[in-house]
């Protein structure tokens, strides 16, 4: 596929604060210790992926999609939202750059979104978190892979305020928030939350850590929530946006009044 560039929201958009965070992730993830952790993520990723089906999918973040395999990925169009340019360049996927908090696309109109490290470097999460759940149809799957602040890695971004790095900038939102963001937009688990990582954020990735390399394992093999990687895989209640009310007649039995959808807005085109 083609490596066709959609422009989605202004030039202002493009080069606001999470664009310019993103870019120098993106930098970073080229790097040695970038790309082990990526390599330690892509099985997570994949696995997620297999469970896509419809005919729409986008990839946020970024971390551009020229390492992974989606061929088994049962989706026809794959469009790889950039946050910064040079990810988009990098990706062999249909790809647009613009700002998570205003996506292009119409209501209900994906049937999965993956969130690779894109919340890490989100201008603003909550706001992204509600725009990607806008754009899910019912049904549809959200897979969401981030830094855990509650690991060695969420000093990345204070010791970054300390010391300008790749990490200035990033805000990186833990799993509990994560699923509290995901039941409040109508959003369900499928699975029990994973953990990947389980080393420090020291070092370069030819660092011997093999004297460590048993309780690595270990804690991998616990999934103790303290990895320095999270995944979440969700799907949308076919119900979301919809309010039952129960109201009793007399001397007849419960009804369910379904609360009417409100109309979606117009956005800009997809």
């Amino acid at each position: 596929m083609s490596n066709a560039e959609i422009r989605g929201g202004s030039p202002a958009e493009a080069d606001d604060a999470g664009s310019r965070v993103a870019a120098a992730l993106a930098i970073w993830f080229e790097s040695d210790p970038g790309r082990e952790i990526v390599g330690q993520e892509t099985e997570l990723l994949l696995e997620g992926a297999r469970r896509f089906h419809g005919d729409s999918m986008l990839w946020l973040g970024p971390v551009s999609l020229g390492h992974l395999d989606l061929d088994r990925c049962m989706v026809r169009q794959r469009i790889f939202g950039a946050l910064a340019q040079d990810s988009a360049r990098r990706s062999r996927a249909t790809s647009y750059v613009g700002a998570m908090e205003s996506l292009p696309f119409a209501a209900a109109s994906l049937d999965a979104v993956v969130l690779h490290h894109a919340l890490d470097c989100a201008a603003d999460s909550r706001v992204a978190m509600s725009e990607v759940a806008r754009a899910l149809r019912p049904g549809g799957r959200l897979l969401i892979c981030g830094f855990n602040p509650y690991s060695f890695w969420g000093i990345r971004p204070w010791w970054a305020r300390l010391r300008r790095d790749a990490f200035t900038g990033t805000r990186f939102v833990s799993p509990i928030r994560v699923l509290d963001w995901l039941a409040v937009l109508g959003l369900e688990i499928d699975d029990p939350v994973q953990y990947a990582v389980y080393r420090p954020p020291l070092g370069a990735a030819k660092t011997d850590y093999r004297r460590l390399g048993w309780l690595r394992r270990q804690l991998g093999r616990w999934q103790i929530p303290f990895g320095g990687v999270y995944v979440i895989l969700a799907r949308k209640k076919a119900t979301a946006g919809i309010e039952a009310k129960v109201t009793r007649r007399f001397g007849k039995r419960p009804v369910l009044v379904p609360t009417p959808l409100p109309k979606p807005t117009a956005r800009h085109g997809a």
